[in-house]
């Protein structure tokens, strides 16, 4: 088992840190007396913020679809602090509509950031942590890559993929270097601004999506993003692998399905805006 990356002096690398769970993944490492390299694509919203941050830190402009971005990351983070312990792959996208009403371009967005950023991400910081002999690699994926939903296939699709790639890669760090470890972040709802930066995004290729408001109202009533981080953070020093800020919802939604499997039907879960946080 690796010993925890989670100790004052150690560098964390943080995509999408510039609001929501990224944000409070920052936070809750540098309440630890980590070093932080932030990285986002807003590259204003990620100047206020870090702004308002107490710490040592640093920030980068970034597209993780682009991994030469990604690569230059890793190289400031390496000129400004010696060495990247952890990893947090956490940059995504949102959208809720009819599987049949989203078009490629849309589909195309989503797969590149969400399962692209996470591939991208490991090529580039994978390398650096083996040569290290130590480090830990995180991927923020969700409740919706775990358990399905009417009008998330696009999401759900690019969320059980980042699961898969994350269980797959902590079986092969087990086998073939151990002294790394790996883990995965799947909350439930948190109270984030996704839906309007992912909006945003969407409009600039053209879609015209728009913020659900049963779905934004389902995050709002969620945890806040610094409670996520803090979970996550202590996960990840305790060598926990699956991160589930939502447990006991996550694990009765997945026991139904079980469920569903073994009687070979279709699961159709509760509304998930009759759940409470």
């Amino acid at each position: 088992m690796s010993l925890s990356v989670i100790t004052p002096g150690n560098v964390a690398v943080i995509t999408g840190a510039a609001s929501g769970i990224g944000l409070g993944l920052a936070r809750a490492c540098l309440n630890r007396g980590m070093a932080v390299m932030m990285a986002d694509n807003n590259g204003d919203q990620l100047a206020r913020e870090a702004g308002s941050l107490n710490g040592e830190l640093a920030t980068a402009e970034c597209d993780v679809r682009d991994r030469d971005n990604l690569e230059q990351v890793r190289d400031q983070a390496l000129h400004r602090f010696g060495r990247i312990d952890l990893v947090c792959n956490n940059a995504g996208i949102g959208l809720t509509k009819p599987l049949t009403d989203t078009d490629e371009v849309e589909q195309r967005l989503l797969f590149d950031i969400n399962v692209g950023g996470v591939l991208n991400g490991i090529a580039t910081f994978l390398p650096v942590l083996i040569e290290q002999g130590s480090g830990h690699l995180n991927a923020t994926s969700s409740l919706s890559g775990l358990v399905s939903d009417a009008d998330l296939s696009i999401y759900n699709g690019t969320k059980f993929a980042v699961v898969g790639i994350m269980e797959s890669l902590a079986l092969e760090l087990h086998r073939d270097h151990p002294a790394l470890g790996c883990s995965l972040l799947c909350p439930g709802p948190v109270a984030t601004n996704l839906l309007d930066r992912s909006a945003q995004q969407l409009r600039e290729i053209g879609s015209d999506s728009q913020p659900d408001a049963q779905t934004a109202a389902y995050l709002q009533a969620g945890l806040a993003p610094d409670e996520v981080g803090e979970f996550a953070i202590d996960g990840i020093s305790n060598g926990d692998f699956w991160l589930l800020p939502h447990a006991d919802y996550t694990l009765k939604l997945l026991e139904e399905r079980l469920m569903s499997i073994r009687e070979r039907r279709l699961g159709v879960p509760e509304e998930w805006s009759d759940y409470r946080t």
